[in-house]
């Protein structure tokens, strides 16, 4: 039998301590909590307590987590503007690394984080957990039995998102800064963008969007209207704060299937209702069990997602969410700010010479965005309004 795989964990927030901790600890015979690091004394002596761990195995400096020898894999569950430093001392420090989503604030950074990680040979894994949701599991599986024929569009509604705040020992409105989060409510929620992905079963090639505030003067935006092109199909998806309608639909030659979720809420917050399968022979329900509320949906999430990052070590194969599959994921999530500050569609991987790909989202600044662009006039993402012109004579 296999050791339990000796695990620390970077960073004790709200989804650390709720989800990833007991996501290992109820899996006891696959891994074992060895460490805890944050610079916060308060979140660090809860997860102390949480995990039973001895005060000389919980640090603030994330850097001595990494160099112990009782540490096989580092789990980093920071903001993601501090993913990179931690990820790439990982991979040289010879550990497997599972990262939360988006995997950086900047492509830049993602992809020197998936370079380190091939280079060491470790497994880079990252959070995209809702690929583990019954309902998405199905469709997909449809989609592979070929039950729709071949997919043409997929729709991904998720304007009910809940702003919800970080812990409040750190910065509790850090995702409404776009230097620290790398945008706003499509970057928070990306989970939209690689479920679409998934779902039209192609790569993601082109990008177009729209976005807009949720608040008048946020830095970054409330509502993302996207437009996924691949070689042959398209996707569309619709992720901003408040009360709009969530769902996903996915139309095929032969058919389409559509899941519901309760009130025509927005996953996970609303649970799981219905999966509709439509074909000429008529529209037929499938039996999968009634959705979880959040809590422990996004938990049972969590440990099928640390399980598959042991499965994924133990066999010697990738990930269910590998690092480089994630950098794609925010590229095309990165390419929607691009498109909608230039009012175009914009072609991934975007350069790598280019301003957004060093600079995430903070880049748009040395573009040439147009004065009449709604990015701009809304002054999101560190932009600034064109001068109001002055008539002649006044």
């Amino acid at each position: 039998m296999t050791a339990p795989l000796r695990v620390g964990i970077v960073g004790c927030g709200n989804v650390a301590l709720n989800f990833h901790l007991p996501a290992y600890l109820a899996l006891p015979e696959r891994f074992t909590v060895t460490a805890l690091a944050d610079p916060t004394p308060e979140r660090l002596e809860l997860g102390r307590t949480g995990a039973g761990l001895a005060p000389e195995q919980v640090h603030g400096d994330a850097f001595a987590l990494i160099a112990r020898e009782d540490v096989d894999v580092v789990d980093v569950c920071t903001p993601q503007h501090l993913h990179r430093d931690l990820v790439v001392a990982a991979a040289a420090a010879g550990k497997h690394i599972l990262c939360e989503k988006p995997l950086a604030a900047t492509p830049a950074d993602a992809a020197a984080m998936v370079e380190a990680a091939d280079a060491a040979g470790v497994v880079l894994g990252v959070v995209h957990n809702y690929l583990f949701f019954p309902e998405i599991i199905a469709a997909r599986n449809l989609i592979d039995d070929g039950a729709i024929g071949e997919v043409r569009t997929v729709a991904v509604d998720m304007l009910g998102v809940v702003d919800s705040p970080g812990a409040a020992g750190y910065r509790p409105q850090w995702r409404h800064d776009p230097a620290a989060a790398g945008g706003g409510v499509l970057m928070d929620m990306l989970h939209g963008v690689y479920l679409a992905e998934h779902l039209v079963a192609e790569p993601v090639e082109r990008v177009s969007a729209h976005v807009d505030t949720a608040t008048p003067g946020d830095a970054v935006e409330g509502l993302a209207l996207c437009r996924l092109e691949t070689a042959h199909r398209a996707a569309l998806v619709n992720i901003g704060w408040g009360f709009g309608p969530g769902g996903i639909r996915i139309n095929g030659s032969k058919g389409r299937i559509v899941l519901r979720y309760r009130d025509d809420g927005t996953i996970p917050w609303a649970p799981f209702e219905a999966l509709h399968v439509t074909t000429d022979a008529g529209t037929e329900t499938l039996d999968l069990p009634a959705g979880q509320e959040l809590a422990p949906l996004i938990a049972d999430a969590l440990r099928a997602t640390v399980a598959d990052l042991a499965d994924a070590v133990t066999a010697g194969r990738a990930p269910a969410a590998p690092g480089r599959a994630a950098l794609h994921t925010l590229e095309a999530t990165v390419a929607a700010y691009t498109s909608a500050a230039l009012g175009r569609s914009v072609d991934i991987p975007l350069p790598a010479d280019g301003p957004v790909h060093r600079h995430g989202v903070t880049g748009l600044a040395e573009l040439d965005v147009p004065a009449a662009s709604g990015v701009r006039r809304r002054a999101l993402f560190g932009l600034t309004p064109a001068p109001t012109s002055t008539p002649a004579g006044s």
